[in-house]
């Protein structure tokens, strides 16, 4: 805004071409007493509180008869200025020295005067010069934090940017701001570094209570107009929901990323679920819309993730509601410490327990395939199938599994085992293989094994007894192990 302290209308040379013109012309009602101007009327009388015109330019005559200049005029509801030369400003900027009675701390106030000499008034959206600038009632320019609606500059209030509706700059130049605002200052009630403000490039009003699209970014606003970060409520796609903000530098929606902070004011602590508590930092994922992925399992970037109904990600081994991670529902997740073997064999149904990575910090993806997971009690292999996530159950690939676990005879080389699904006994080896040959075995307590087929298993401690079964296929006169 280009202004100047006093504006000046009419030059020093106009002035006396002026003064020259009236002198001529003070028979028709102008005339200069002692060096000031006043007009009779036909009466003889001095006009009063009255404007008149020559050539054109409009003259005031207070309220002793003589011509006002450099001052601001009051008429009716409405201002004008007259100059050093008596004439009325238009279209220009004027510095008026600031009142005995005025509550701000400057020592004037601009006015602006438009094309018909009456100052802007009562506006929040005057365009001067490409520039959007603000008038209270009494045509006073506005500057600073301002209400609405009263054009009153909120100078007394304790935060007034808080309060405020619209932003002015300073009293140099009090162009009504748009955009962003950072603010610096200390807020009572809050503790941030600084804060972040955003003004209607339409209006110039502040967005608050809301969320707001700002060039193809949302951003969300609390009731003060601060715009909020991390943990904050919005309405996405006509839903109250708690969501992610990024951080402070750049607090817009976050859309299909991953966060990894302290879990939102309200997460519930389910039993035997302490790894969810405040103080840990844990997992969250958003959608494309900006919403937190809850209650439900997640393909990103070619990897399965499950989450809680809070959204928190799951980690270690998970109870789905169906066998195909895809498309089901996250149970349960069981804590490893507390579960042992017979537990992990007591879950049903046993076809839908998923591992999920336990080192969470890095990664948390479904895992497939064979692995060591350390139960209660002890160390387990289990594995899980490559198509559906799910713990192998049954005999897959001439090895019988029970709820993932491998069923297998370790230290002791042989050992019979049952088949979870149909109760099939089964002769195993030390890595888990199940015996298909007809032959006799060995164990690790020289217990003598014989296998002639499913369902036809017997031991003894009489090498001789087990050679004669397997040359005759039968373990009828052999002690049957199931």
């Amino acid at each position: 805004m280009r202004k100047t302290k006093l504006a000046v209308a009419i030059s020093a040379a106009s002035l006396l071409a002026v003064g020259a013109s009236m002198t001529a012309l003070a028979a028709a009602g102008w005339v200069n007493e002692g060096g000031q101007w006043y007009y009779y009327n036909s009466s003889g009388d001095t006009v009063t509180d009255q404007w008149k015109s020559y050539n054109g330019q409009y003259f005031y005559l207070g309220d002793e008869g003589a011509m006002l200049t450099n001052e601001l005029i009051e008429d009716g509801d409405n201002y004008y200025y007259v100059d050093a030369n008596g004439v009325m400003v238009k279209n220009t900027w004027v510095a008026v020295p600031a009142d005995d009675n005025e509550d701000l701390d400057v020592e004037y106030r601009w006015y602006y005067f438009g094309a018909t000499g009456k100052a802007y008034k009562s506006s929040h959206g005057k365009t001067i010069n490409g520039k959007k600038y603000g008038f209270d009632d009494d045509g006073k320019m506005l500057f600073g934090y301002v209400d609405d609606g009263s054009y009153t500059i909120l100078n007394d209030e304790d935060d007034p940017i808080l309060s405020c509706t619209y932003y002015y700059g300073t009293n140099e130049d009090g162009a009504r701001h748009t955009g962003w605002l950072q603010y610096t200052d200390s807020l009572t009630d809050y503790d941030w570094d600084y804060y972040w403000f955003y003004f209607n490039t339409s209006n110039g009003k502040k967005v608050a209570g809301k969320t707001k699209t700002v060039n193809g970014k949302k951003y969300a606003f609390n009731n003060d107009g601060i715009m909020q970060k991390e943990w904050s409520t919005a309405t996405i796609a006509g839903e109250d929901t708690m969501t992610w903000w990024n951080k402070l530098e750049d607090g817009s929606l976050a859309k299909n990323q991953w966060i990894r902070n302290k879990p939102y004011e309200g997460v519930t602590i389910p039993k035997n679920q302490e790894y969810r508590e405040n103080e840990d930092q844990k997992w969250f994922r958003t959608d494309a819309s900006g919403r937190l992925v809850k209650n439900k399992t997640k393909k990103i970037n070619s990897k399965w993730y499950a989450f809680d109904e809070d959204g928190v990600m799951l980690h270690g081994l998970v109870i789905l509601s169906g066998e195909t991670v895809s498309g089901s529902t996250p149970i349960q997740r069981l804590d490893a410490d507390d579960y042992s073997e017979k537990d992990i064999y007591a879950l049903n149904p046993q076809s839908t327990l998923h591992y999920f990575s336990n080192d969470e910090e890095k990664d948390g993806s479904m895992k497939t395939g064979t692995m060591k997971i350390e139960l209660a009690d002890d160390t387990y292999t289990f594995s899980f199938k490559k198509t559906t996530g799910a713990a192998k159950h049954g005999l897959v690939d001439k090895k019988i599994y029970n709820c993932g676990i491998l069923q297998k005879a370790g230290d002791d080389k042989y050992k019979v085992v049952y088949d979870p699904t149909n109760g099939t006994p089964y002769l195993v080896g030390s890595s888990g293989n199940v015996v298909k040959s007809v032959s006799k075995y060995k164990d690790a307590n020289d217990l003598y094994y014989v296998y002639v087929g499913v369902g036809k298993i017997g031991s003894t401690y009489d090498e001789d007894a087990a050679k004669a079964a397997v040359k005759a296929k039968d373990v009828s006169g052999l002690t049957t192990v199931y």
